[in-house]
Order: C-alpha cells, then sequence, then structure tokens
C-alpha cells in the first residue's frame, strides 16, 4: 500500500503521481491530479482511449482537476485529504461530508464513491473513441442511450444513479505532460449524459464494460521468493498469457527483445513455469533467418533478441532441468546458432558477431553502434558455451570464441570497449554484461567495474554514457539523449551481478537498490521508469512502468538477498 497525505493537495505533486491499472489488452491509468498524457483515462483498450475520465462534483464542488488550455483547474485538489493506492483511492473532506472514490480494473472498471453525510452526487463520464498516439477534435462516438447508462465503442458504463441523456462537448482539454514532451496537448472529450441523484451515507457504484470482455485473469500465486509485494504486482502487470507488454503507457505491446530479456526476473524466477513456456514458445515460433523479431509481426531489426532468448533459455533450464519444453527449444537454438551469423542483421566475423547499425538496445540514430558491440559479444560466447555443454551443434568453439572476445580490453580507459571493429571507446554500461558472464579476469573485471562505477553509477542505475564524453546530455531531450546520458534501470541485475563477480559482500551491494525501491512511490505508483535523467537530481522520464526495469531489479533484489 502507498499512501500520501496532505502533499497530494499540491497540484504540481498530484500530477506527477501516476497510477496503473492492467489488464488483458486493456489498462486505466491517471495522475492524482487529473490527466495530463493523451495516454491517460480510465478505460483503454486494444491501444484505444475510450473512456478518458469524469467530471464530478459533490454539492456543487468540482473534484475532478482535468486542466483546459488556458486555465488553471485545481478542482478538488484543495479538498483532498489523502490518496493510497492500490487499488486507487481518493478521500476528500467538504465541510462535513467524507467522500472516498476507489477505482478498480481488471478488464472491468469499477468505481465506487463512499459518502459519509448528506450530499448530491453529480457525475459525467468524458469519452471518446481514438488511438492513444493521437488526440482528436470534436470526437463523436457512436453512442446509444439505455435504461440506466449508454453504449459506445463494446463498452457499456452504468450506476447506481438515475441517468440522463443529456450530450456535451468538453473544448480545449489541455494535457501537461505533453505540451512538456513537444506533441499536440489539446484536444476535445465528449459527453453523452449525466448520473446524479441525492446520497446520505451511502455508496454509489458506477461500472463500465465490454460487451464481451476477458474473463479476468486468476489470482497469481506469490513468488517462492520474497520481494516486496508492489514488485509482485508490478510484475503481473507485464505479463500478459504468451506475452510480456513492453511498457505504459506507449509501448503496450509485445517486443521480442524486451520480451527476451524481461522473462527471466517477470516469470522464471518467479516460479511462473507455464507462462515463462508459453512466452518463449511464442518467441521461439517467430524466428525467420534465426532473428527474433523487436516488434511485432514483422521487424527483425534486431541483432539481440536472439541471443538474449537463448539466455533466457538457459536460466529456465536452471531452474528447471531439461524437462520437455527444453527437448523442444534445443533444435531452435540450433537453428538461431546456424542461421543468425549469416542473417540481414548480424553476421559471422573472426568467431565474433559483427551487426548493422541501429540494431542493438540503444537503437535510436544517435546511437548506430555498428560493428562488434560488447554485449551482443558476450552473448554470443555465452550462448556458443551453453549451447556446447547442452551437446548442441555450434558453428565456433567456445573456447576461441572466448579468446577472441579478449580484444575488448582498453587499457588506456582500463575498462572494455564498447564497439570494436571499428573501435568505440566510449565508456558505457553495456560491458557489466560481459562482467556478469564471467567472460572478463578477475582483475581485469574490478578494474572495469571501478571505471563504470566512477563514470556511470546514479542512485538509479547506470548512465548509457560517461559524463565526460563530448557527446554526453545529462537531461533527456528525446532520441539525440536516449542512449547518451539517459539513466537505464534494467542494467542493475547485470551490475549486481558483476559486482558479486568481483568479490562485493551482498550485503553492501545491496545498498545500490534503495534509492530505485523508494522510486516506487514516485512517477506511475508501484511501478519503475525506464529512464532518469543523467545529472542530479536525476528526474524519472519515459514509461511511467517499464517491463524490464521492473525484472532486472526484481532480479537483482532476489540476488542481493540471496534468494537467487
Amino acid at each position: 500500500m502507498f499512501r500520501y497525505g496532505r502533499e497530494v493537495r499540491i497540484p504540481g505533486i498530484a500530477r506527477l503521481l501516476e497510477f496503473l491499472m492492467a489488464s488483458y489488452h486493456a489498462y486505466a491509468s491517471s495522475t492524482v491530479g487529473g490527466n495530463t498524457r493523451k495516454y491517460h483515462g480510465l478505460f483503454v483498450k486494444d491501444a484505444r482511449l475510450l473512456l478518458a475520465g469524469l467530471d464530478e462534483r459533490v454539492n456543487g464542488i468540482q473534484l475532478s482537476t482535468q486542466q483546459y488550455q488556458g486555465a488553471t483547474n485545481d478542482g478538488g485538489l484543495r479538498y483532498l485529504a489523502a490518496f493510497s493506492a492500490y487499488p486507487p483511492s481518493w478521500v476528500y473532506w467538504i465541510d462535513d461530508i467524507i467522500v472516498k472514490k476507489t477505482i478498480t480494473f481488471d478488464g472491468s472498471l469499477s468505481i465506487i464513491y463512499d459518502i459519509t453525510g448528506d450530499a448530491d452526487l453529480w457525475v459525467r463520464p468524458l469519452i471518446t473513441n481514438r488511438p492513444v498516439h493521437e488526440i482528436l477534435s470534436d470526437p463523436a462516438p457512436d453512442c446509444t442511450h439505455e435504461h440506466g447508462g449508454f453504449r459506445w465503442g463494446g463498452l457499456f458504463f452504468s450506476g447506481d444513479l438515475p441517468y440522463e441523456a443529456d450530450p456535451v462537448t468538453y473544448r480545449n482539454v489541455w494535457y501537461q505532460r505533453e505540451s512538456e514532451r513537444g506533441y499536440e496537448p489539446v484536444e476535445d472529450l465528449y459527453s453523452p449524459g449525466v448520473f446524479q441523484g441525492h446520497v446520505k451515507d451511502a455508496v454509489v457504484l458506477f461500472r463500465c464494460a465490454g460487451e464481451a470482455r476477458n474473463p479476468p485473469d486468476s489470482p497469481r500465486p506469490r513468488s517462492p521468493h520474497t520481494i516486496p509485494d508492489w514488485l509482485d504486482r508490478a510484475s503481473d502487470a507485464f505479463c500478459q498469457r504468451d506475452e510480456i507488454v513492453a511498457g505504459y503507457p506507449w509501448f503496450c505491446e509485445s517486443w521480442g527483445r524486451d520480451s527476451a530479456i524481461s522473462v527471466t526476473g517477470l516469470l522464471i524466477e518467479r516460479g511462473r513455469r507455464d507462462e515463462a513456456r508459453a512466452v518463449l514458445n511464442r518467441l521461439s515460433g517467430m524466428i525467420r533467418d534465426g532473428v527474433i523479431p523487436n516488434r511485432f509481426p514483422d521487424n527483425y531489426h534486431t541483432s539481440d533478441a536472439s541471443l538474449w532468448f537463448i539466455h533466457a533459455l538457459t536460466r529456465y533450464r536452471r531452474s528447471w532441468g531439461d524437462d520437455p519444453f527444453m527437448d523442444k527449444m534445443k533444435p531452435v537454438i540450433e537453428t538461431i546458432l546456424a542461421q543468425y551469423p549469416s542473417s540481414p542483421v548480424a553476421r559471422l566475423d573472426h568467431d565474433l558477431i559483427s551487426v548493422v547499425p541501429g540494431s542493438t538496445w540503444m537503437d535510436t540514430a544517435f546511437t548506430p553502434r555498428a560493428g562488434k558491440p560488447v554485449e551482443i559479444n558476450a552473448l554470443w560466447v555465452s550462448a556458443l558455451a551453453e549451447s556446447d555443454a547442452m551437446g548442441i551443434p555450434v558453428p565456433v568453439s567456445p573456447e576461441s570464441a572466448r579468446r577472441a572476445f579478449r580484444q575488448f580490453w582498453n587499457e588506456e580507459k582500463k575498462c572494455l570497449y564498447d564497439v570494436i571493429d571499428p573501435v568505440d571507446p566510449s565508456v558505457r554500461p553495456n560491458q557489466v554484461i560481459a562482467i556478469s558472464l564471467g567472460l572478463v579476469s578477475p582483475k581485469q573485471s574490478a578494474t572495469a567495474l571501478g571505471t563504470v562505477s566512477r563514470a556511470l553509477l546514479t542512485p538509479y542505475g547506470l548512465r548509457s554514457l560517461s559524463p565526460s564524453d563530448p557527446n554526453y546530455k545529462g537531461r533527456y531531450t528525446g532520441d539525440s539523449s536516449y542512449h547518451n546520458g539517459c539513466v537505464w534501470p534494467w542494467l542493475t541485475g547485470y551490475y549486481s551481478e558483476a559486482l558479486l563477480q568481483t568479490g562485493v559482500p551482498r550485503k553492501r551491494a545491496a545498498q545500490f537498490l534503495i534509492p530505485i525501491l523508494s522510486h516506487g512511490r514516485e512517477a506511475g505508483i508501484g511501478y519503475l521508469s525506464e529512464i532518469f535523467d543523467g545529472d542530479p537530481p536525476f528526474l524519472p522520464n519515459g514509461c511511467i512502468a517499464q517491463a524490464w526495469s521492473v525484472a532486472e531489479i526484481a532480479r537483482a533484489y532476489r540476488l542481493l538477498s540471496g534468494q537467487a
């Protein structure tokens, strides 16, 4: 439970605290102080915004706090006494009336007003029907009014109070975060009618559900290894049957690389054997030329997804051995090793892998990393060794590939090159993956980790580039800074493994996790952000809830508490 007090009356705080509840291909998300993104809404399904929010009044006093262009609207924040999650719950104190509003979402939305006192309650749903990445002027959803509510977009909204059809368009709704991000921030929303009535010491319920919605998933068992409850809950939000959603709110789809990286922390280490198999099996069925797609169904421009997939399978095998599923996957691994080194994105060159520009996880035009990236080749050497141990034919001797990997040592900077052939001496965090996999000598590992820690370590993870580099950007400003200074929490799992590899005691290493675990109270409440600024105060940015951030911080927590 995340609890907040009087601080949520401050608009600048309330509008930075975002909540998220996800179900299969659907979610509800906003801030304590109203929608600040075009992606926010109380019912988003299949990447379409349907129910944006509610305009609410108690005895004529407005509780809703949606902002409008050219006007301030702090609405009910002045009456807000407390907020808690999960489920998201607001407590308003209006004279002698107490209103507790609670929202739940499991593929169906419920909004509950528990009112103590004597009040007139007035509620207008604000709706639209658009893709989440777009905004819309003059929306005209196809609504059908019925007794007790209305239908549109496959949903039915109803409530305990009398409903009256009364169409109104709310104009110039303004989204603060979109304005800050440089996107169009203004749109219109539509309200087909109003629910209103007199309430005294009673509970009023509103519902919004699909006509044939997917039944909620059955409750999942707790992780066999203890992690904070909120990390367990956050992990579940990304796991949707045989898919792992990359991030909310704008990566709300399954990506190959993200899934292969995240499946260990989200499923394998949590003992979710069947779900892990389903995710890995789905990925195996999409391989083409030895490559797993980055974005489904047909973007195969990724040189690392297949290697992360093999890495995930080795983690699976360590957990459950050579069960029938692993027997099924061994021919898949053999296919990858045979075809990937001559695929459109990668080629075998003197026992190592050379890749095309823009195909690693640092995939913007500002970080092309063509040649032989360090983490790609660390995963390649590891895949060869693990496959050889399983009796799977390999195209290159693991020993010769490991010897070739020694070329990555940069004696001048006392760490590993980020890329060789051509050489890129930038001090970046990708080398911690190689150290964590045991591919660097103990002496060099300790030296390199010292360099990485001094140059890249922040309270929230590792910077993507050293501040001493001329290309470093300490504030997130879009693609140019995305991998040139921003902090990425997902690398913390491999940094933690590297620390243990070099003899750092678990108890000491665990101290590095305190700030990022505390971040669960900020930004996306109960989640971990995609990125942070590289400069103090290390403000969060990007997605408020990122799968591999949650997966790898949870894995680091288990590892450093001695559970993994």
